[in-house]
């Protein structure tokens, strides 16, 4: 198998740790190429659980991880979960950890700020996870944040670090009481920076050495592509660029070298926070979808809101990131629905759209149409072959693969990492 690059093709929490999780052996290295802590990759391993949100999941197979210089990095979270994998038996150290230099910092009042804008600038909130990752990408685009290089000189350090408080401050001031402490923060950062310092790299310089000319790069991106900010649902949308074409900036490799580009969607489809969507279950039946597939955030414990599987949708996200195939996950969450429902076009009003709009109005205004299949009131968790799956999960499978004129390469069909059926190799 050549590079892989996997991203979620939904509105994230798809499943994307697992199916690294799963190919990750065959591959020298994992990268993670953009978002922050709020990113939530969860693998279950018999009774234990692995809730990952900044390192890669490599870390679980011992594999060389990276973390690339667009992902938003906390170091006090970045530190806490490293702590909780070696409690969990996960050796971590800077032979198989490293991140870029140049990464931007997100510090503890990027959070606060964030919290304070949700709650008390914006009519219709986003629907952030709070943890500060839009303020942090925010100081980056702005050029007044901190890089993980500028640990490295406490003079400097001291003067970037002054002026980004003195800049929120003024923010804060006319909103609230709270106000930035340029003391205890520079504190915090003298008191980690040694720990920290030990992990970073010039990424670009490291990967682009001759050790790793014949080595294979598997690439792991966060959130879903319908929350790309520049091709999601925006403004409903996370606060970095989701699509694989980031990779190779954020690493800095040729763009070829992303290699084949993996989507994964569940059988169905979740997004969390606000925003359009068209298929979601208002009804009872949403709720039993969420309980059935345990959809609570594994990193904010919020809700899923849950619908019916969105073609259209999935359709958009092909497009836009470039898939080569797709990895199916959840099929198992739907034994016992005698019904199944995929939408493969939109209407709006007396019009018939095969495409999902920009616009955030059309797209609360869609009436989606929809194929209704027989559900196969059977067990899958637990099969090892296509073939042995029931009959109507075959088709439910063929339908979607057929309307996405993609192949489908994995399947999940259940919680636990075994739970996967190879469908066809990835050519």
């Amino acid at each position: 198998m050549k590079n892989l690059t996997i991203v979620g093709a939904q509105w994230g929490d798809e499943g994307k740790g697992k199916i690294v999780d799963h190919l990750c052996n065959k591959f020298d290295v994992v990268l993670r190429f953009q978002g922050g802590h709020n990113a939530g990759h969860t693998i279950i391993i018999g009774k234990e659980k692995f809730i990952l949100s900044i390192l890669p999941s490599g870390l679980i197979r011992n594999k060389l991880s990276i973390i690339g210089s667009s992902v938003v990095i906390d170091p006090v979270h970045f530190l806490k979960e490293i702590d909780l994998l070696r409690k969990k038996k996960i050796k971590i150290s800077k032979k198989n950890l490293k991140i870029a230099n140049n990464a931007s910092i997100l510090l503890p009042f990027h959070s606060i700020i964030d919290q304070i804008r949700e709650q008390k600038l914006s009519k219709k909130k986003i629907g952030t996870t709070g943890r500060g990752i839009g303020p942090c990408y925010e100081d980056k685009v702005a050029r007044r944040g901190l890089k993980i290089y500028d640990l490295e000189d406490i003079d400097s350090l001291r003067v970037r670090l002054k002026n980004l408080v003195n800049f929120h401050n003024i923010f804060l001031k006319s909103l609230s009481k709270k106000r930035i402490s340029f003391n205890e923060t520079f504190k915090l950062l003298k008191s980690i920076r040694k720990k920290i310092l030990p992990f970073s790299i010039d990424v670009s310089e490291f990967i682009n050495s001759k050790y790793f000319f014949k080595k294979k790069f598997l690439f792991e991106g966060a959130q879903g592509l319908m929350l790309d900010i520049d091709h999601g649902t925006f403004p409903f949308v996370t606060s970095s660029n989701t699509i694989p074409a980031i990779a190779a900036a954020s690493i800095g490799i040729k763009p070829s070298k992303i290699g084949h580009i993996l989507g994964v969607v569940k059988a169905y489809t979740t997004r969390v926070g606000e925003g359009p969507f068209p298929t979601e279950i208002k009804s009872n039946l949403g709720l039993e979808l969420a309980k059935k597939g345990r959809e609570f955030g594994s990193v904010t414990g919020r809700p899923r809101r849950c619908g019916w599987f969105d073609a259209v949708q999935c359709k958009k996200a092909i497009n836009i990131a470039g898939i080569n195939s797709i990895a199916l996950t959840k099929i198992d969450v739907l034994d016992k629905f005698k019904k199944i429902k995929i939408c493969y076009e939109y209407k709006i009003g007396k019009k018939i759209i095969k495409f999902m709009p920009n616009s955030n109005k059309m797209l609360n205004n869609i009436k989606p149409r929809y194929l209704i299949l027989d559900g196969w009131c059977a067990n899958t968790t637990g099969i090892k072959n296509k073939k042995m799956l029931p009959q109507k999960a075959q088709k439910f499978i063929k339908v979607i693969e057929n309307i996405l004129n993609i192949p489908i390469n994995f399947l999940s069909n259940g919680p636990d990492r075994n739970d996967i059926i190879n469908l066809k190799k990835i050519t």
